[in-house]
């Protein structure tokens, strides 16, 4: 099983080293664009990974809304073949590395425990003729993500997390699950959206 279940682990422990290794290098910060270098402007899925599990990390304000915008910008690029390029706006923002640090290196113990349940099968699911339907749902969920509203990123991103995991370790059970769950997320994170507006449309007509 533990040779089976290889890839997730090895995915983990690879981010858990590059962030290590920013952190060695005495930077107490760094920016979106210097992590994407860092990981590999190819990795694309790798990335999404990453940044689905950076979600998951407690933030300053905004700090969701950034990392929405690069899961975009992670999945424009898949679509279009191309490298990764961060626009300026988001590229240039900065990371506290300290904090990513000991949150990837938490995922990587989880990771460990995801492993002894997860393994390749079903593999037609994760191929590649899946990257643009699985960049496409990442451009969807990323776009939710986005709206202002405190914790609405938190609820579709586990759902994701689940399915960029599943994507890696080209288990499509665990992707048939993480859908599930992103679709569940997506619909909680829209009600909340639409009783947002409702409760706002509300206090203006009071006022008005």
């Amino acid at each position: 099983m533990s040779d089976i279940s290889a890839p997730i682990v090895g995915y983990s422990n690879r981010i858990v080293s590059v962030l290590r290794r920013l952190a060695e290098s005495g930077s107490p910060k760094l920016t979106f664009a210097e992590l994407i270098e860092a990981m590999g402007q190819k990795s694309h899925r790798l990335i999404l990974l990453l940044l689905s599990l950076l979600n998951m990390v407690p933030g300053p304000p905004g700090f969701g809304g950034v990392i929405a915008w690069t899961m975009i910008a992670v999945a424009g690029a898949m679509l279009l073949g191309r490298t990764i390029r961060l626009p300026g706006i988001i590229g240039d923002r900065r990371l506290p590395v300290a904090p990513l640090l000991k949150g990837s290196e938490i995922v990587a113990r989880v990771s460990a425990i995801v492993a002894r349940f997860s393994r390749p099968r079903l593999r037609w699911m994760t191929g590649a003729v899946m990257t643009i339907p699985y960049a496409v749902l990442v451009v969807i969920v990323g776009l939710v993500m986005v709206v202002p509203i405190p914790l609405i990123n938190a609820i579709p991103n586990v759902g994701l997390c689940i399915v960029a995991f599943a994507m890696l370790n080209r288990d499509g059970v665990a992707l048939i699950i993480g859908l599930i769950a992103t679709a569940i997320g997506l619909a909680v994170a829209l009600a909340l959206v639409y009783g947002v507006f409702q409760l706002g449309a509300a206090a203006v007509g009071a006022l008005a």
